[in-house]
């Protein structure tokens, strides 16, 4: 038996945590908050339920219905009725379902070309279509150094990069496709192409997150400040309450952001540094607008923006339609900003945002709304960007002789920006762990 340490308490940390556990190890967590979850939160107020973070995954992510059924709630399991996807263009919302061909062939999203442009990416994925593994993206690394901006221009023309692949990527994973590679893209756009049903957990996808932490032994408020590995073992160094303390054990696991480790552990490998200094995520605002009554002319599930409507938004979902989620006959709609308003309106007061938010859906076919009540939600770091050269980083991390001893790492970025991904790496990491002892505290 290990005693291990786990410093954060995400998906990724809690369900490391949770396999250690099972496996029969000794294990703690450490979490700088006041409650679990990291990014993956859920809220019921008023009856409605809000969440931060991960809205959604599908029937392809295993892990994440593997551990819910062992959990004990497998059975709020419900798939999301399809509503589709639109996309606005010359001041109307456009169908727009990758996984729907008539809709393709009927929507006016793109002319008659662009359309027949599409199949020359179906012929590039027809090629490579086993090397698009979502949770192995490194097996499509010889598609990392091209701009995925670039790779879909030349395969499927600038109308369908700008009026549909653009918006897709904005609202999925918050960033444009100049700044991620064409083997992200690509792994991404399989899982779109793969014919996968949406589906999502009664209650939130906080739910998870909070079983999982019920499991294990938690300990809130603990905000590490240094992680040191020595001869006998690992030692966490954190303040709590303005206590200062140490716990040391056989392992620490580090389930952090990855663009948060370097500063905390200051013996890595200069190759490790290297790697954990070249990370970055984005950042997130949304609104989520509460209705007494469900606004009628949403017919979708979600509508994305492109640049050239010049909207202060990236995406609206209409929540309502998931299972649960709002009082029956109530609605529920939960706006996410574009990159360039959220950077402007970061420090603006949540009724700043919501005003914001009001006026730019009254640029839209949804027009002026006026919610009962509104929730402002804003995640730093968020999504972790594969940008070009990614992968191949990644996979030298991965295949690294010279490693921190006792150390071990999960998150995101390690395997992809959504939540099947943070717990397949904390699975991961779990799996890494070797041996036997007892941990030992001080203060704190």
């Amino acid at each position: 038996m290990n005693s291990v340490v786990v410093v954060g308490a995400g998906p990724a940390g809690l369900s490391c945590a949770w396999e250690l556990r099972r496996a029969g190890h000794e294990v703690e967590v450490l979490e700088a908050g006041v409650r679990s979850g990291g990014r993956t939160r859920s809220e019921i107020r008023n009856g409605f339920t809000l969440e931060s973070g991960p809205t959604r995954f599908d029937s392809g992510d295993h892990n994440l219905r593997a551990i819910a059924w062992k959990l004990g709630i497998g059975d709020r399991l419900r798939e999301i009725p399809s509503g589709g996807e639109v996309v606005l263009r010359d001041g109307r919302f456009q169908r727009a379902d990758f996984d729907s061909p008539t809709t393709w062939v009927l929507s006016q999203l793109l002319s008659a070309g662009a359309k027949a442009r599409l199949l020359t990416l179906a012929a590039e994925f027809a090629l490579i279509w086993r090397k698009l593994e979502r949770q192995h993206p490194e097996r499509a690394a010889e598609l990392d150094g091209e701009n995925l901006s670039s790779a879909l221009d030349r395969m499927v023309g600038r109308e369908c990069l700008d009026n549909y692949m653009a918006p897709y990527f904005a609202r999925r994973f918050g960033c444009a496709p100049e700044q991620l590679s064409r083997a992200f893209g690509w792994t991404a756009l399989r899982s779109e192409f793969g014919g996968v049903r949406r589906q999502i957990l009664k209650g939130g996808v906080g739910v998870l997150t909070d079983r999982l932490a019920e499991e294990i032994p938690l300990r809130l408020g603990c905000e590490v400040e240094c992680i040191e590995t020595e001869t006998d073992g690992a030692r966490v160094h954190y303040r709590r309450d303005g206590l200062a303390g140490w716990v040391m054990a056989d392992a620490v696991v580090v389930a952090l952001p990855g663009c948060e480790v370097a500063a905390l552990c200051p013996k890595l490998t200069p190759g490790e540094r290297g790697f954990f200094e070249q990370i970055h995520y984005t950042r997130e605002i949304t609104a989520s607008l509460m209705f007494e009554r469900a606004p009628r002319t949403l017919s979708f599930d979600t509508a994305s923006f492109p640049r050239s409507a010049a909207m202060g938004l990236a995406a609206l979902a209409v929540e309502h339609r998931k299972p649960g989620f709002a009082p029956p006959g109530a609605g529920l709609l939960r706006a996410t900003l574009a990159t360039r308003a959220t950077d402007r309106l970061w420090e603006a007061t949540d009724s700043e945002i919501a005003d914001f938010v009001d006026r730019e859906l009254a640029r839209t076919p949804v027009g002026h709304l006026v919610p009962q009540d509104c929730a402002i939600s804003r995640t730093d770091p968020m999504h972790p960007i594969f940008h070009p050269g990614y992968l191949t980083s990644l996979i030298r991390f991965r295949r690294r002789i010279d490693r921190s001893p006792r150390l071990f790492f999960a998150g995101d970025y390690l395997v992809g920006p959504n939540l099947e991904s943070a717990l397949t790496s904390g699975l991961r990491a779990a799996a890494e762990i070797p041996g036997v002892r007892v941990a030992q505290r001080g203060r704190g």
